[in-house]
């Protein structure tokens, strides 16, 4: 391979990248994504990041940035389609703090994944306390008889309800927390 054909083969390599489909349910974990692609195929370009980006997209996405695509801004047209996409399916600090409050269910995961979830919900917006709070709300009832009295930190809380709930095996009961909810909706909200 000649050297000429060296270089070129290098640079389609910098701007082949592999764009995942857009993810409307979380968009600022998607952008941080397609940044880490950007990165390692180091394109720099505010208007090769657009076309990317652009490239990713649905037509009800497409529909939401079209003004944006016809008509790219001079002047940062990446950061311009990022911050509309964005905007436009982001969820809003009430909507995830209310998803806190009362959406989030242990069901079928670990107590270690729940609270991985509830703390990107919560985004560093409500104290720790808080959160173990709401963490322990979601727990089974003989669970959080046992963690109720622990000055342990979060994460060795899920920890050990991992624990506990492995060896007291599958529990039967499902735990709604409504009027506690109402509580802490008017404590955040």
């Amino acid at each position: 391979m000649s050297e000429e054909e060296s270089a070129a083969t290098a640079s389609i390599a910098r701007v082949s990248i592999k764009v995942p489909p857009f993810c409307r349910e979380n968009p600022e974990i998607w952008f941080s994504q397609m940044e880490s692609q950007f990165v390692l195929a180091e394109i720099t370009a505010e208007i090769t990041k657009f076309h990317h980006v652009v490239s990713a997209l649905q037509p009800e996405e497409l529909g939401i940035v079209g003004d944006i695509i016809l008509n790219p801004p001079a002047v940062k047209p990446y950061t311009a389609l990022q911050n509309r996409l964005c905007s436009q399916y982001a969820e809003s600090e009430e909507q995830r703090l209310r998803g806190l409050i009362s959406e989030m269910q242990l069901v079928d995961r670990k107590p270690s994944r729940l609270l991985l979830e509830m703390r990107s919900k919560a985004d560093s917006r409500i104290s720790e306390e808080l959160l173990k709070s709401l963490f322990i709300q979601r727990l089974p009832t003989h669970v959080q008889q046992i963690l109720a009295i622990s000055d342990d930190p979060l994460d060795k809380l899920a920890e050990m309800a991992e624990g506990i709930m492995a060896v007291a095996g599958p529990t039967s009961s499902i735990h709604v927390i409504d009027a506690e909810n109402q509580d802490l909706r008017t404590m955040l909200l």
